[in-house]
């Protein structure tokens, strides 16, 4: 199983479960390309947006 958090001071946590990284993956990369901001990658599969103050990580269990 994989997870998919976005978190920040404005959004909480909001958790996405999938049944492999890949699917993940494709998941969070979506909600990157989509989003009005740019999110820079921090660390491996984390990214951050400073404009919103929010990241998105995968987290694989």
């Amino acid at each position: 199983m994989a997870c998919v958090l976005e978190y920040g001071e404005n959004i909480g946590t909001l958790r996405n479960i999938f049944h492999d990284l890949h699917q993940a993956t494709v998941f969070a990369k979506r909600l990157i390309e989509l989003a009005e901001e740019e999110y820079t990658c921090v660390a491996e599969n984390k990214w951050f947006c400073k404009e919103k103050n929010e990241y998105v990580e995968i987290q694989d269990s």
